[in-house]
């Protein structure tokens, strides 16, 4: 039996609201029942992946460390958009991890490619 593809779509900020850390949350929860897992981070939850994040500040969890754990879960590649990299002057080369880059098509196939999509 086919196990459903997951894809977990976040578009929220790291620290306006537990979107971001409920997308990481339920990518996690995916893998451990051994689903195939795939985030893609849009629009302002591209902001999750900006390195050295000084998140005490705001009273919030660091989202990094939740991020680097995804391998350990085989969770291997992150997703975003070339219209959330120029929305925030972002270069994917900069961020940790880095994600793969898709234009608006590349998208609609990753989309196509899953029978399961989660929007937080």
């Amino acid at each position: 039996m086919n196990k459903p593809k997951v894809l977990i779509i976040c578009r929220r900020a790291p620290y306006a609201s537990s979107a971001a850390r409920d997308a990481i949350d339920v990518a996690l929860a995916c893998a451990l029942f051994e689903l195939p897992v795939t985030l893609l981070l849009l629009d302002d939850a591209v902001l999750q992946l900006l390195p050295d994040q000084q998140s005490g500040l705001v009273g919030q969890k660091n989202p990094n460390a939740m991020l680097g754990a995804l391998p350990m879960y085989d969770i291997d590649s992150i997703y975003t958009s070339t219209q959330s990299l120029a929305l925030h002057g972002l270069e994917a080369s900069r961020l940790d991890p880095r994600p793969v880059v898709l234009d608006q098509e590349e998208i609609k196939t990753l989309l196509a490619q899953h029978s399961r999509i989660i929007t937080l």
